[in-house]
């Protein structure tokens, strides 16, 4: 991911589609969790951290996605971290995913921050904190 303007150029591949060669719609998520690790690796956070205690795991709880235009095998899309919206336990990323300069899909994930024991949600732990906001402040805040 490239860490100053939040882009990444992916191939859609044949295990992202249905029968009939278009994006299967649950494969996005797939590829937003993708997404999602490369952006916390260019904070210097890893998935792994979050597995193993040592910074609070972020579940996701609402993900929803449109599409424009359908998106086949072999197409080039570029995906875009365009907007983050940050609240005190939770964060949501929005992203677009253009083929030709021309957007095909919108999605956006909400994550938030718990406790592994409780399974209740906490505050954002302060250096990660740092690490949305310094994204939003590089991108847009959404509502």
């Amino acid at each position: 991911m490239n860490p100053v303007d939040f882009t990444e150029q992916l191939v859609i591949r044949l295990s992202h589609t249905d029968a009939v060669g278009v994006i299967f719609y649950p494969k996005i998520f797939e590829i937003e969790q993708e997404l999602f690790e490369k952006w916390l690796e260019a904070g210097g956070f890893s998935l792994r951290s979050m597995l193993d205690g040592s910074l609070a795991p972020t579940p996701v709880v609402r993900c929803e996605s449109d599409y424009q235009m359908p998106v086949r095998v072999g197409d080039r899309v570029a995906a875009k971290l365009i907007g983050v919206q940050v609240g005190r336990s939770g964060y949501t990323l929005a992203w677009t995913f253009s083929v030709d300069g021309n957007i095909a899909m919108r999605t956006s994930v909400k994550r938030v921050a718990i406790d592994p024991k409780s399974g209740g949600s906490i505050d954002l732990p302060d250096a990660f904190r740092k690490w949305i906001v310094q994204t939003q402040n590089q991108t847009a805040p959404i509502s």
